[in-house]
């Protein structure tokens, strides 16, 4: 057999192809450090890149991205009987999987959805009998219709509760990792230009990121950049566009394409990296300025309405209190109100809008 030629995508474009076989091949997919990757993510992405029934390879102006439809496997027998039973027969929603591909979630999409509405029905067979016996007690004159219909009314009230918890889990994922992503995303950018100042290549830099990032987010898309790269053998630029795919921010997917784009014409993405570090510190601080703005406004309400309000109605009722009724309501079930009911309601209100403001910072 004829001995082919492998290139490093991450060598200078004047150095000479080497030549070698398997077993070079092998040194090169070996090359990730286990500290970086674990066996246990490189068995599962290998499970999710095996056994394909159909690729697709998309073109654009900006970039190329293979998509691959796999085989499931699964070590959980509820996936596995879920998805050879369900799998394949659930409609696919295009805007939903996009999400849920960004939640980082750790089992396939169509294994997900399987495994969620075998979930649920499983859950509606023990409801509706325990639900059948007790009403049946309890409307013993009645019949069974009335037990069948409530019974019935609860079942399908669980099962669609499982099944909108189910799909709302990986949307409340990706939010909050977008979340994590974009505030330290200044930081980590910072820290990036300088390694890019030194000299490093691009699969350096993300390995330097996977290993010492304290954002997880970031340090998981770091080394699903690293699997693509040193695992399936993509290229820097294919890569990038892989993980900026699977980005839950699209500030961020917007940065890793416009460095793959850095990276192919110049070979160096430092002016870039410092560029856009300068310019997300900006923003952070813009954003801290206008939090700390909104902070002291919320602070002087909170004094209004939640210190200073309460007192000034309680003296007031307290004083209408000695006067002749006339009709009014009475002042003590009015302060008791205030006192109880008004002053938690406003505490928890203010509460969550703090904890918005300061999310948003």
């Amino acid at each position: 057999m004829a001995k082919t030629r492998f290139r490093n995508p991450f060598s200078s474009r004047h150095e000479p192809e080497e030549e070698g076989g398997e077993s070079e091949r092998q040194d090169n997919e070996n090359d990730i450090a286990p500290d970086i990757v674990s066996r246990e993510e490189i068995l599962n992405a290998q499970l999710e890149k095996s056994e394909p029934k159909k690729s697709k390879f998309r073109g654009g102006k900006k970039s190329e991205r293979i998509e691959t439809e796999t085989v499931v496997r699964s070590r959980s027998w509820l996936s596995l009987t879920a998805y050879g039973l369900l799998g394949g027969r659930l409609p696919t929603i295009p805007q939903y999987k996009e999400v849920y591909e960004q939640a980082g979630m750790p089992l396939v999409y169509e294994a997900y959805l399987s495994t969620g509405f075998l979930s649920a029905f499983m859950a509606i067979i023990p409801t509706f009998v325990v639900s059948f016996l007790i009403e049946t007690r309890i409307f013993t004159r009645e019949g069974f219709i009335i037990p069948l219909v409530g019974s019935g009314i609860l079942s399908f009230i669980l099962f669609a509760s499982v099944v909108l918890f189910w799909l709302a889990y990986p949307i409340i994922r990706r939010r909050n990792f977008k979340s994590d992503l974009e505030n330290h995303l200044a930081y980590s950018f910072g820290i990036l230009g300088v390694l890019a100042a030194a000299g490093m290549t691009l699969d350096r830099l993300f390995e330097r990121i996977a290993s010492s990032e304290s954002n997880a987010v970031l340090a998981e898309l770091a080394k699903r950049f690293l699997r693509d790269v040193r695992l399936f053998g993509l290229d820097s630029e294919s890569a990038l566009q892989e993980v900026s795919h699977h980005s839950p921010s699209p500030l961020f997917a917007g940065m890793l394409e416009s460095i793959a784009v850095a990276y192919k014409t110049t070979g160096s993405i430092h002016d870039l990296v410092m560029f856009e570090s300068s310019r997300l510190l900006q923003d952070k601080s813009d954003n801290l300025r206008r939090a700390i703005a909104s902070l002291s406004v919320m602070a002087e309400l909170y004094i209004t309405l939640v210190v200073v309000g309460p007192i000034i109605f309680i003296v007031m009722l307290a004083i209408f209190g000695l006067l002749p009724t006339g009709g009014l309501p009475d002042p003590i079930f009015l302060i008791n109100l205030i006192v109880f009911i008004g002053i938690p309601v406003l505490s928890v209100v203010f509460i969550i809008l703090l904890d918005s403001v300061v999310g948003q910072s």
